[in-house]
């Protein structure tokens, strides 16, 4: 039987959850990121994907500079990297050196790929929509990578401790 209930609580209890890393760069060209779990694809012709980012967040404000991004989606060698990119802000640290995560060079956009991932999407920025306490930002995906060998990992919820639990599929 339903009943009413606390809206975050239910909110935060829609499992499993996928997660994806969001990479910008600097004026610089140097990279940055952070893990975002609110993100679709809204449309197959163009490819469109859309992420909800805090409208204070160092990785949008990096976007909206560059108008390009890139998408890459975790698996389990990367859970370190999934903490420091989920936890730490990249003006206070390096998240790619304290992750010891590795930057290849996309094919279409200055924004690096990253290579452990099992997929990355290099986007250009199409569109940012403000909604509530984040803007949505629409990218077209150009180019899209694929690494077969790996799976995608899911968070299923968080143990006693307080601890994500990932499951690969």
């Amino acid at each position: 039987m339903l009943k009413q209930t606390d809206i975050q609580k239910t909110l935060s209890a829609f499992k499993p959850e996928n997660f994806v890393f969001v990479i910008s760069i600097d004026k610089n060209n140097k990279p940055n990121g952070m893990v975002a779990a609110w993100k679709t694809r809204i449309s197959g012709t163009p490819p469109l994907y859309a992420l909800a980012l805090g409208q204070s967040s160092n990785t949008y404000k990096l976007i909206k500079k560059s108008k390009e991004f890139v998408i890459a989606v975790p698996n389990k060698s990367m859970e370190k990297a999934i903490k420091i990119f989920g936890h730490q802000h990249g003006d206070e640290i390096d998240k790619f050196k304290e992750s010891k995560l590795t930057t290849i060079p996309a094919k279409k956009i200055k924004v690096p790929l990253i290579k452990e991932a099992t997929i990355c999407y290099e986007c250009k920025l199409v569109n940012t929509i403000k909604t509530g306490s984040c803007n949505l930002v629409v990218g077209e995906v150009v180019v899209a990578h694929h690494n077969k060998k790996k799976k995608v990992i899911l968070v299923m919820g968080k143990d006693k401790e307080g601890k994500r639990i990932f499951k690969e599929f």
